[in-house]
């Protein structure tokens, strides 16, 4: 298994230098070791959905430490938010929302990716089972979170992509960052991937109306293609966004 962080291929043997000095970590999650000995048996995601008691036994542990991840990760960022609040200083976090991908959805993208249908395959081929948008007020702002967040050594980095800088062919732009967080067990600390989604208030809102156009597009029947209008909307949504940021520069100076 591999995975990408800069121009560098990080792989099983460890670290590797990626990103400009930016050290990343590859590490693969022992399902089996989190699992209920007779639920280590079988993982294959198909059979034990079949299976009620089985399938909740199953793929409780592992949600869990999603879960786990997932809030150690946010924890991180309210410490940065209350930070800014304790200094009075403006707080470049609007606001947080965590998802976690439920059992259906982890089976259809393992699916989609032509993948094993096991719970191995999901842990350590699916990086966005644990999610966390973080919305700003400022472009500045995204960025200054993501050095907070490559500042705290015990957080690996296995990849940023900045669609800020270069904008999906749709319009869509915002940072992501997958990173692994250390969730400590009674017998073990596993380093569980977490993935970072880091935006403006501004692209925010075309995501969340872009998403509601495409989703009624597809499924109320309605033949339409936006895809044109959808990218013109990024665009003056985003030059509003610069002139927002130019005054509140001048205002801060």
């Amino acid at each position: 298994m591999e995975s990408r962080g800069g121009n560098e291929t990080i792989t099983e043997t460890g670290k590797e230098m990626a990103m400009d000095g930016v050290y990343v970590e590859e590490e693969v999650i022992q399902v089996h070791e989190l699992m209920p000995i007779r639920a280590a048996l079988d993982s294959d995601m198909e059979h034990i959905a079949d299976i009620t008691d089985q399938f909740s036994q199953t793929m409780d542990p592992i949600l869990r430490m999603y879960n786990a991840a997932m809030c150690a990760a946010a924890a991180r960022l309210e410490i940065i938010e209350d930070e800014f609040k304790y200094r009075r200083q403006r707080c470049p976090i609007h606001h947080i929302d965590t998802r976690l991908k439920s059992a259906a959805s982890i089976l259809g993208k393992l699916e989609k990716k032509d993948l094993d249908l096991t719970l191995s395959a999901a842990c350590n081929n699916i990086f966005d089972i644990a999610g966390i948008r973080v919305v700003c007020s400022y472009i500045k702002d995204v960025y200054l979170i993501r050095d907070r967040l490559l500042a705290q050594d015990d957080i690996y980095i296995m990849d940023i992509k900045d669609y800020i800088a270069e904008p999906k062919k749709n319009g869509y732009r915002s940072l992501h960052m997958i990173v692994r967080v250390p969730v400590y067990f009674m017998n073990k600390k596993q380093m569980v991937p977490v993935e970072l989604q880091l935006r403006t208030l501004a692209m925010d809102l075309w995501a969340s109306l872009e998403h509601d156009i495409k989703y009624k597009s597809l499924y109320q029947g309605v033949v339409a293609d936006f895809s044109d209008e959808l990218k013109e909307c990024s665009k003056l949504i985003y030059a509003a966004e610069e002139k927002m940021e130019m005054m509140n520069r001048l205002l801060e100076e």
